[in-house]
This record gives structure tokens, sequence and C-alpha cells, in this order.
């Protein structure tokens, strides 16, 4: 799996210590894999990445399919910026959100962190009109059987596109049933695609109750493009907002037990 060009490494054991599972030996003052090494590696390429000389290559992450780290970063101030602005959309304009922005998004977004680097989770990006609607439909027959969902339903009844706000385009991911992290790893991938989202002049909201409705209407799971043996991870409504957020509202202070 591991190999080694004996002229460029320093013999630093960086890669040993980088590596989370514990596959990477140095007995021998170069580095050497473990017995059942390739069978233990979870791919996430540390060992490669952390070399300064680039002597070592691992054939199920390697070298040559790297991308250099981007010297253009956000400082802090750009980043909180950000973060504390970023607003829920929850009435989009008509307009349909290009491929393009899809597609970036959705390559940024599969780069989230994993449960063990496990890369497991599955998309589905719905822009079809008539897909959408049923999505609403379902969604509202699991709406209407439930008391506590009474307002929403009145505001269904008044034209009110209560589901999906009328946003253009919905991102659904999901994993296996029996996959203990995909709802985690699901939202924290969905938190990488609404912060660039927000970057490219697109709103977003979280579409909880397509999430919540998955789960009591199985008729809904294939419409969402989830296979049999599958479930929702989470999903977001993406288009183009209608009205602009000018101010950040106040939020509760962080409640915090320091140890």
């Amino acid at each position: 799996m591991i190999t080694i060009d004996t002229r460029k490494c320093n013999q630093d054991g960086l890669c040993a210590l980088a590596c989370p599972v514990n596959l990477i030996k140095m007995d021998g003052g170069l580095p050497e894999e473990v017995d059942g090494a390739a069978d233990r590696c979870i791919r996430c390429g540390h060992c490669v990445d952390v070399c300064p000389t680039g002597a070592l290559d691992n054939a199920l992450t390697p070298a040559g399919e790297f991308l250099p780290v981007p010297d253009k970063q956000p400082d802090t101030e750009a980043m909180e910026n950000l973060l504390i602005s970023r607003r829920s959309a929850r009435s989009f304009r008509k307009k349909p959100v290009e491929r393009e922005q899809l597609e970036r998004l959705l390559e940024t977004a599969r780069r989230a962190p994993t449960a063990s680097n496990a890369q497991r989770l599955s998309w589905t990006i719905i822009q079809d009109p008539q897909r959408l609607d049923r999505v609403r439909e379902l969604s509202l027959t699991w709406m209407a059987a439930d008391p506590s969902r009474a307002h929403h339903m009145e505001a269904a009844r008044q034209g009110r596109d209560v589901i999906l706000r009328d946003a253009t385009a919905l991102a659904v991911v999901h994993g296996p049933a029996d996959y203990f992290w995909t709802a985690i790893d699901g939202t924290l991938a969905l938190t990488y695609m609404e912060l660039l989202a927000a970057t490219m002049g697109l709103g977003t909201c979280w579409a909880g109750l397509v999430t919540y409705a998955s789960t009591a209407v199985p008729e809904l799971l294939p419409v969402l493009g989830v296979p049999e043996g599958g479930k929702v991870g989470g999903a977001i409504m993406l288009g183009h907002p209608r009205l602009k957020h000018r101010l950040v509202p106040p939020r509760n202070p962080a409640r915090v037990t320091w140890l």
C-alpha cells in the first residue's frame, strides 16, 4: 500500500504521527506499513499530505490525485462575518439555480468531514417542478395527520408553500439506514453547502419538514431519490432569495461551562 522514495525521505516520522489508525511504523528508520494496513486504512490521506518532501505515496490515496492547498484563504474576520450574517431564506424567486452553481456546491460539500472518513453519503438534487410538487404533496400528507402542525396546514390552505417556500431546487443527502452517522455526516455536508451558497448570492433553508416526513411516509423516499435500505440525512432548499437581510439578529448568550 505504501511506497517510499528513499532519496527524498528524511525519516522524520511525520507520516507515522499523522496516521489516525497507527498503520505506519518507523522501526527501521524508514516508514513501513504494519501488517494488514491495506484492510484498515481509512483513506484519509494524512500520511501523503504531511510529508514535506513528497517521499511517501499511498496506493489507496495516490499522491497524484491530491490538490494543493489554495493560497487564498479567508481571514478570521471575513469568516466570522460570513458565519454571523448567513440567514435562512424562506421566500424564493422563480429563477432556477444554474447547474454550474449546483455542481460547485456539491464539489465542496463532498469534502466535508465524515466519521472515520467513511464517505458513505449520496446526493439527490431535485429541480423538476413536478417532482418538487410531489415532495410537497407527500409532506403535506404527513403533516395533515399531526395536530401540532395545524398552523402549517392553515397556511398551506391559504396558498403558501410551507414545505419548500417556492424554492426551485432541493438538495437531499442520504446514506445507508444502518449507518449510525448518516444524519451527522449529512448535517456537516449540508452546512458546507449552505455556507458556500451564501457567498454565491443564493438563499438556503433547511428542509426540516421534508426530512421529518421522510421518516413517516415511505412513498416519499423514492421521490427524494433515496434507494431501498437508505435514509435521509438532511435536505436544504436552494434558490434565489426574494428578500435581502440587512441586519444580524440577536441570539441567546452562549451557555458555557468552563472546566
